[in-house]
């Protein structure tokens, strides 16, 4: 089941404020989740933290709309 990637004002601002190699990670690591469910995904309430690289991107899942909101993304390691 794949889904669909909704990302905020935020997190957009974030991401083309990153350089080009986290850019990728980051990107990479969401469309992989949202295609396939694979990733390093913790639950820590009321958001899910997607590990990617060197950040963590802040996510919501809307299972029966099929729907991830990328809401942040903090540098985490």
């Amino acid at each position: 089941m794949s889904f669909r990637v909704v990302w905020s004002f935020p997190a957009l601002e974030t991401f083309y404020r990153l350089p080009m190699h986290s850019d990728f990670m980051i990107d990479r690591a969401v469309v992989r989740f949202a295609e396939t469910g694979e990733g390093e995904l913790a639950w820590e309430a009321p958001y899910y933290l997607l590990s990617a690289g060197f950040h963590d991107v802040v996510l919501t899942i809307e299972r029966e709309a099929r729907t991830i909101t990328v809401l942040r993304i903090y540098r985490a390691r």
